[in-house]
Parts: structure tokens; C-alpha cells; sequence
């Protein structure tokens, strides 16, 4: 029998590549029952009447940002399916994707299993850099296998895995998703990555866009910058990242690798004192 699956996409002003979104679930070879979408205090909201056109869609806004923690933890409060599928609004997932990732969960201590971002235009030195230091693209040979950390841009979650550990913690902002993929293993459970489920992203990133993508997936523990951290980051910047970029003979793309260390301090010291405020806010 196929399982139940709900489908969540947390969306924070990318309103332009939504449809293309929750049209790729709606296209799945294995349906899902049903599409919610977490407005997280977008500044224009949700526009409501262009979504009418989807069936099993529903949208929840949060009147005020609140970050990605909270986001996927009242998903899992919203929704029922045995498997929860999320998704970036600005991401796009092949076909069968879900029917690829089903067969994983044959393991019963299997929790998730994310697919791999793979861009289609390498044209631009941005484009370059995301490929080479954001997505994995050479996958020809990779095979699934138990991944480091959970990622969330696209991802089959098993509901009774998330709420044995507690759910997401609603506090954090950015690490929500491998802050959970810690206290799975912990508990037992493995993350699966599969180089054979493609997701696409339906945007072209600025500089700035890239860069606090790639901080996000690269902040320090409990997000919470560091002066070793720091240092570490600016370390990897220059190997194997700049090293790889002039191997290429990449020089653009070297160029926003010698910016990503001190961008990412900016945006941890940034989340970090917001965070810090809506923390004395909430207690």
C-alpha cells in the first residue's frame, strides 16, 4: 500500500518560483495528500487567489518571520501524513522523486532521505561557484549512502522518526535541519542522501544570495559564531575552495570563495543577536 504523505514548503518572499514548486509535487508518479504552505512573514503575503488552481493546497502565515525552525516544527503540527515531504519554494523536484526515495524506507531506522541539488546552467561565474561549492554535481558514479548531516531543500521525512526525537527546535533560525539530523543519530536513525533523485532550483542567485546560502549551511554550532570558527572558515576559503576555483582558471568564481569566510561571520553575528533578542522576548 502507498503511504500517506503530506507536503510542506516554507516560503519567505519567493512568491515568483512558488507555483513551479508545488506544481513539480503535484507531478510526483506517487501522489500526496495534501500541500502546506508556511508563509513565514513574507512582506508581500502569500498571494492566496493565484494558488486557487491547486487542489489539496493550503497556506498557514506566520505574522511575522519567525525562522526555519519554527516553520518545519508547526508543519509537523499541521499536517498527518506518514511522510512529511519538504521543499524549498525556490526548488523544484523531478517526477519521481518520491518513488525513488520510498524504497529507503524499507530500513526501519531509516528517517530521511534527501535527493541532490543539480544546476542546469553553468554559464555565469555564480552559476559555476554554486555548482562547485553549493550543489554536488559529478554524481555519474556516487550511489546512496548515509549522509553527515540532514538537508532540508528537498527531503522525505519519516513523521514518527521526527516526533520520537522532540521535533524541530522552533528556536533556531538556520540549522534547524542538521540540529535534527544530530539528535536522529543519536537516537539510532540514518540520513540517507541519493545522487540519483535530482532537485533543480528555479532561481538564479545573486552574489549575496549565494553567500548566505552557503553561510546558512556552514554556521557554527548552535548558531552561535566563533573566533575559531572563524579562522576555520577562512582557512577552507582558501583549500580546497580558491584552490579548486584556479584550477579551473575560475578567477570570478575565486573571488566569492575569498569573500564567503568573513560573509559568513557577518550573518552568524547577525542570527546570532536576533536570535538572542526573541529569545528574551519568548521567556
Amino acid at each position: 500500500m502507498t503511504p500517506s504523505i503530506s507536503a510542506c514548503i516554507p516560503c519567505l518572499n519567493h512568491w515568483e518560483t512558488l507555483a513551479l514548486a508545488i506544481d513539480s509535487i503535484n507531478q510526483q508518479t506517487i501522489p500526496v495528500k495534501e500541500i502546506l504552505i508556511i508563509d513565514d512573514g513574507s512582506s508581500t503575503p502569500c498571494p492566496i487567489d493565484d494558488l486557487n488552481k491547486f487542489p489539496k493546497t493550503r497556506i498557514h502565515r506566520n505574522e511575522k518571520n519567525l525562522g526555519r525552525g519554527h516553520s518545519r516544527f508547526i508543519a509537523t503540527q499541521m499536517t498527518s501524513g506518514e511522510f512529511i515531504l519538504t521543499l524549498d519554494a525556490t526548488n523544484s523536484l523531478e517526477t519521481t522523486f518520491i518513488e525513488k526515495a520510498l524504497p529507503h524506507f524499507e530500513e526501519s531506522n531509516v528517517a530521511a532521505v534527501s535527493g541532490t541539488l543539480t544546476s542546469v546552467d553553468n554559464q555565469s561565474s555564480k552559476s559555476r561557484w554554486r555548482s562547485r561549492h553549493l550543489f554536488h554535481q559529478d554524481s555519474s558514479d556516487a550511489t546512496a549512502e548515509p549522509c553527515s548531516m540532514l538537508i532540508t531543500y528537498g527531503t522525505l521525512l519519516r513523521r514518527n522518526a521526527i516526533e520520537e526525537v522532540g521535533g524541530f527546535d522552533k528556536m533556531l533560525r538556520y540549522k534547524e535541519d542538521q540540529e535534527m539530523g544530530e539528535r536522529l543519530a543519536k537516537a539510532g536513525y540514518t540520513v540517507i542522501g541519493d545522487p540519483s533523485i535530482k532537485i533543480f532550483p528555479n532561481l538564479i542567485n545573486s552574489v549575496p544570495q549565494l553567500l548566505e546560502r552557503y553561510a546558512r549551511w556552514h554556521m557554527d554550532p548552535d548558531e552561535k559564531p566563533s573566533f575559531g570558527g572563524y579562522m576555520h572558515n577562512i582557512k577552507a576559503s582558501i583549500k580546497p575552495m580558491i584552490q579548486s576555483d584556479l584550477r579551473a582558471a575560475d578567477w570570478g568564481s575565486a573571488l566569492i570563495s575569498l569573500l564567503a569566510p568573513h560573509f559568513q561571520l557577518y550573518h552568524g553575528v547577525k542570527a546570532y543577536l536576533k536570535r538572542k533578542n526573541e529569545k528574551r522576548k519568548y521567556h
